[in-house]
This record gives structure tokens, sequence and C-alpha cells, in this order.
């Protein structure tokens, strides 16, 4: 994986590198999480995109 962060806005380093974490945490459970609506079905694209 390669992962590009941006700072956008703020000052204290410390609440900047929480917040960055915090974020890429969060969008990473999603991506991961298992869909309850689709257990059965193999994770899929086609035809969507």
């Amino acid at each position: 994986m390669t992962l590009h962060i941006r700072q956008l806005d703020g000052i204290n380093s410390h609440h900047i590198i929480e917040a960055t974490f915090k974020a890429f945490a969060r969008s990473l459970r999603m991506a991961v999480e298992i869909d309850p609506r689709r257990i059965h079905a193999i994770p899929s694209s086609k035809g969507v995109l």
C-alpha cells in the first residue's frame, strides 16, 4: 500500500498526527468490513464501474 496524507490545516503536531491515524483507521475499517447485505456474495465491482 502506498499512502499519501496531506495536512490541510493545524499547528499542533500531536493533534495533527492523532487525527491522521484516527481518520486512516476509520477508513481502513470501512474498506475491509464485511457488508451484512452481501454475506454470501463474492466482493466484486464488476458492472458497477
